[in-house]
């Protein structure tokens, strides 16, 4: 009995200088807001935790918040489950990741006309201010961040060189919803055809094609409401996707852009294809729909085709590539004197030359929305330089017929350069 006794004294002493000894090794108590909450998970290994409060956690690896001895005791009895520390911290999240990217655009162009006064000037034609002379045709602020795993904003200011202050666009877009969903609301430019959501910047060439400026203004087909885009099932194209967009305002052309009903439907469907692993091939159906009077008596009718071809060498892809555009634009317009018929189109061809050097064509051919009568014709030769994906320069020669108007030919050099992530964005 004396021997039981020594024998079970010794093992409680042995057990207890143990735990001393784990818990000499541990860290002093922190508290809540400081370090999270301490959670014990039964099962060596296991590293699953649930946030305890609204800015999140931080899940360590839950080995190496064991102590020594429970480390040593884990790795030479894996079959034995071992008590697993976790440790969560909240914290607050970083401020870096609070910031949006913010991004600056600079857009600058010369101009030189023959003849430099046109006795019979249009602006879609002839581009901002008459004469010849420097121009900053917008210095663009970019703001994007994601809002939250769902959504994300947007807001783009522009300030022109005359310092016209304006807001471009400013919207909020959910991403990823069922079904293939995204919706957005705010301010922005409708997808209609090809170049009209693209900033001036952006474009392939110096201006927009005179179909576009003639239809919808110099600023593009652009209003406040609600947009939905859908990635439909694969019907007869590898992907399909649909937009269908409502405004109020629209561009001042042909449709109005103020008044009681100033709403403007607007529908995209594009179709695209694989067409080898270095080609691909989009198709577009466009539609719109609104008054042109601010007293919503006459309204106009828009159908459009647009059609897009990229050839890029996967193995060569820096140095060689070919794209081509076509869009197509049709118009049914009321006016007291009856209804105007007008369309127009244009194609453009941009060939990579090297790293640096692309060098393309367009060819524009335009009626006005209220006179079918007006005939614009144009053909530009454009060549551009890369110095890097930040900066580029570019060179275009365009020489316009007008019925009625006065011909024009004119040089103009572009020079345009970012700052941050923005980048030179295209849609």
């Amino acid at each position: 009995m004396r021997r039981k006794l020594i024998g079970t004294l010794a093992v409680g002493v042995s057990v207890a200088c143990s735990l001393l000894a784990a818990e000499s090794g541990k860290a002093p108590p922190r508290s809540p807001s400081e370090a999270g909450a301490e959670v014990v998970l039964s099962g060596a290994g296991l590293g699953y935790a649930q946030p305890l409060g609204p800015r999140g956690f931080l899940l360590r690896d839950p080995g190496s918040m064991l102590s020594p001895r429970l480390q040593t005791a884990r790795f030479q009895s894996a079959s034995t489950p071992v008590p697993t520390v976790v440790n969560m911290a909240g914290g607050q999240r970083q401020l870096s990741a609070l910031n949006p990217e913010i991004s600056l655009t600079g857009d600058f162009a010369a101009w030189l006309r023959f003849p430099e006064f046109p006795s019979d000037p249009a602006p879609a034609v002839y581009g901002p201010g008459l004469g010849n002379r420097f121009f900053l045709r917008e210095a663009e602020l970019h703001i994007v961040a994601p809002l939250d795993p769902y959504t994300r904003g947007k807001f783009l200011f522009g300030l022109s060189g005359e310092g016209d202050f304006h807001l471009g666009e400013a919207y909020m877009e959910w991403v990823s919803l069922p079904g293939n969903l995204n919706l957005k609301i705010g301010k922005y430019r409708n997808q209609f055809g090809l170049l009209n959501r693209w900033h001036e910047h952006a474009l392939p060439q110096v201006d927009r094609p005179l179909v576009l400026t003639s239809f919808f203004g110099e600023e593009g087909l652009a209003g406040m409401g609600v947009s939905a885009d859908w990635l439909l099932p694969r019907l007869w194209a590898h992907v399909n996707q649909l937009t269908v967009e409502l405004i109020s305002g629209g561009d001042g052309v042909s449709f109005a852009e103020e008044g009681r009903r100033d709403r403007v439907a607007v529908g995209h469907l594009k179709s695209y294809w694989d067409v080898t692993d270095d080609a691909y091939l989009e198709l577009g159906w466009s539609a719109a729909a609104g008054n042109n009077d601010a007293d919503g008596r006459f309204r106009t009718w828009l159908g459009g085709l647009d059609l897009t071809y990229k050839w890029v060498p996967a193995e060569r892809s820096l140095y060689r590539a070919f794209e081509f555009r076509s869009e197509w634009l049709a118009s049914w317009r009321q006016t007291p004197a009856g209804r105007v018929r007008s369309w127009g189109a244009f194609a453009s061809v941009q060939n990579r030359c090297g790293v640096h050097w692309w060098a393309g064509i367009r060819l524009d051919y335009t009626h006005l929305p209220d006179d079918a009568s007006a005939v614009w014709k144009a053909g530009s030769i454009v060549l551009t330089y890369w110095q890097s994906e930040f900066v580029f320069f570019r060179l275009q020669l365009q020489r316009t017929l007008c019925t009625p108007g006065a011909d024009l030919t004119r040089v103009a050099l572009q020079v345009v350069w970012s700052m941050g992530p923005h980048k030179h964005e295209a849609y």
